[in-house]
């Protein structure tokens, strides 16, 4: 549907409004048919033949001289609008052209909304002598949905791209060997494959914000062949290698998978593809590093000599071990008396819809007079007729509202389409043929309309009072019937309708005086506030999952390592990092969101490997030194690709990436600071 004001309703809908007046209109009632409130109305369509309406007036006159056709026309199309200026809607100033475009596709199709205002943009190209003052803006939840979709996209491949290219010049670096640069790319590569069939396989679509979330794993999955590549030697090949840190691999992938699968629990639909993704494609990564990547590496392979000062380096850190703590608690103080909020509770910080694309939506809802999609009454019962009397017993109550001021407006489906009852009241209101050609007989006495004009309009009222009722699927494929099914709708086995408001002054007052109305079913939501409610719940959820997948994570290591007292200088590293990075998030002046919190679960990851590689035995200084340089280099390759995802636009990916980038800094750091002096080697 395409409306700008010169032809609200197509003809066909018209046509169905007329067939159904007498049964739709709200003005029906046995004294609308009497002398007096006939002789009333033939004399107003006397005065509307002399306005600039006559020639839509003549066409119904005779079929309809009551003008309950013109009454539910402007019910249907609204009784605020915006300005009209030569029959069609402007802005308040005249400087816009206002159109309202209604698609067949759902809001969120952003597919479907790109194809949509691709036309429209040709076709607004294409306009002959078009001046170049002249644009084109457009607004809308299909807008949103198609520059979100786009935005994901454009960043994702170009912080893929970025990310792949500095992690990959890194490793050459690192090991001067492009056939291994080449060869770590076979788990990342297997590993992000497995991650989107098994998140397609399951839940038939990948969310953008996993598709995000894919290019982590190049900072993840990347650590287990440069594990392996670090510890190759002159002395030993690759397979005898991986069978030597493999057990210490398999124990920082299995807690890391553990932390993850948490997220399949968190009840948030994008937290559930993400937390998929990441298991299968660590799991996958994991494995075709211990049995597929050690075949690859050519056995005349020599790696580069590792730099002999890593071992004293890492003595004269643990020599500095109390600054952890201290650290901790510096952090804890400074999130304590922080001026920035510690949870981020709006929901709508989140998107990421520029500012002005926000403004301009804003804009033109308040031109248009449109509600802005935050204000609702829902109303809701186990029948759709049972909504519709519902609707229609608060009606006096709203228009209250907007008396009051409370409400500049707002939109009930009742007033579009009554309930069956009202239907057949409305039809017992009907006069029999004779009673009513006597009461127009003696109504027409005196004025000059001429013999049988209205010998339609006695027809259509006989033809009324048994015509079917009407119900929703009576506007089916009519534009009328698009607008019912927006606010009239059934979920899981209940009816529901809703109904916008415009213009709200007081929120907490609408809020007691609906409630004060007592009416069952009717409820008002603030979609702005129900939506924070909801993912400070997420929020919350997803804490406790994380807790009790730490505690998990603890068993589990307590019985992979064989010793519950070896668990101190593996998880505390990893703790303490955790809160030094909330408070460098808080102090960057961004509040903890939703997202903060599930990479906390990458970084319990991270922590894990990298304090389990430094307290694991090792036979010497130079076996020592090549496991230091390779917690170096994952710990680097992380922060690459982390440090590139936070520079992106894209709130959740900025979050992500901030958050992992600091968090695989202190954990490597915190991990090498506390790590137990047996295992740093003889210096």
């Amino acid at each position: 549907a395409v409306g700008n004001g010169t032809q609200a309703l197509t003809k066909p809908d018209q046509e169905l409004l007329f067939r159904s007046r007498y049964l739709l209109s709200r003005h029906i009632s046995p004294e609308a048919f009497t002398v007096d409130s006939l002789r009333r109305a033939l004399e107003q369509r006397l005065d509307d033949l002399r306005s600039p309406l006559a020639s839509l007036i003549k066409e119904t006159i005779p079929g309809d001289p009551t003008g309950e056709f013109l009454g539910i026309l402007n019910d249907w199309s609204g009784r605020e609008g915006p300005e009209k200026y030569r029959g069609v809607w402007m802005s308040g100033d005249h400087s816009k052209a206002l159109l309202v475009a209604e698609t067949k596709a759902a809001g969120f199709d952003a597919d479907a909304q790109a194809a949509v205002q691709r036309d429209i943009r040709k076709t607004f190209d294409a306009l002959p002598d078009r001046p170049d003052s002249l644009r084109l803006l457009m607004s809308g939840p299909g807008v949103f949905a198609a520059e979100i979709k786009q935005t994901i996209e454009a960043e994702v491949w170009w912080l893929s791209t970025a990310a792949s290219t500095l992690v990959l010049l890194f490793l050459f670096a690192s090991y001067r060997s492009a056939a291994l640069v080449l060869l770590s790319l076979i788990p990342l590569s297997t590993g992000i494959v497995a991650g989107m069939l098994a998140v397609h396989s399951w839940f038939g679509f990948i969310h953008g914000i996993t598709l995000g979330f894919g290019i982590t794993l190049l900072g993840i999955v990347d650590d287990y062949p440069i594990h392996l590549f670090s510890h190759l030697n002159v002395r030993g090949s690759a397979p005898a290698v991986i069978r030597a840190i493999w057990p210490t691999m398999r124990l920082g992938v299995l807690t890391t998978v553990i932390g993850f699968s948490s997220l399949l629990l968190a009840g948030f639909a994008a937290l559930a593809q993400l937390g998929l993704f990441a298991v299968a494609g660590l799991v996958t990564g994991a494995l075709v590093t211990r049995w597929v990547l050690p075949a690859c590496v050519p056995p005349s392979f020599v790696p580069r000599d590792v730099p002999r000062g890593i071992v004293p380096a890492l003595a004269r850190l643990t020599r500095v071990k109390p600054l952890v703590p201290a650290a901790v608690i510096l952090a804890t103080f400074a999130l304590l008396w922080s001026d920035t909020p510690l949870w981020q509770t709006d929901l709508a910080s989140l998107s990421p819809v520029s500012e002005d694309g926000k403004r301009l939506d804003q804009q033109l809802r308040r031109e248009l007079g449109a509600p802005d999609l935050r204000d609702l009454l829902v109303i809701e019962g186990q029948t759709a007729e049972e909504v519709l009397q519902r609707g229609e017993a608060v009606t006096a109550q709203l228009e209250q509202l907007r008396t009051d001021g409370l409400v500049a407006g707002y939109e009930l489906v009742s007033a579009s389409l009554p309930s069956r009852r009202s239907q057949q009241a409305r039809q017992q209101a009907l006069p029999e043929r004779s009673v009513l050609e006597d009461n127009l007989r003696a109504a027409l006495t005196g004025l000059p309309f001429a013999s049988g004009l209205f010998a339609p309009f006695l027809e259509a009222v006989e033809t009324a009072r048994t015509q079917p009722l009407l119900d929703r699927d009576a506007f089916r494929g009519t534009a009328l019937g698009l607008k019912l099914a927006s606010l009239l709708f059934e979920q899981q086995g209940r009816w529901l309708t809703v109904v916008p408001l415009r213009g709200l002054t007081d929120r907490p007052r609408l809020l007691a005086t609906v409630a004060g109305w007592q009416a069952p079913g009717v409820a008002y939501v603030d979609l702005k506030e129900e939506s924070n409610r909801l993912m400070t719940a997420y929020r919350d959820r997803t804490l406790a999952i994380v807790a009790w997948g730490l505690l998990v994570i603890a068993a589990v290591l307590a019985v992979g390592l064989k010793s519950v007292s070896v668990l101190r200088p593996v998880l505390l590293p990893m703790m303490s990092a955790l809160v030094v990075v909330a408070a460098l998030v808080n102090a960057a002046g961004e509040s903890l969101s939703l997202f903060h919190v599930a990479t906390f679960l990458l970084v319990i990851g991270l922590g894990l490997d990298y304090a389990l590689f430094f307290n694991r035995p090792e036979g010497g200084d130079d076996e020592r030194a090549r496991t230091l340089y390779g917690l170096l280099v994952c710990s680097t390759t992380t922060i690459l690709v982390f440090g590139v995802l936070a520079c992106s636009t894209i709130p959740v990916l900025h979050a992500i990436g901030l958050t992992a980038a600091t968090g695989s800094f202190f954990c490597l750091l915190f991990a090498g600071m506390m790590a137990e002096k047996e295992s740093a080697g003889n210096v």
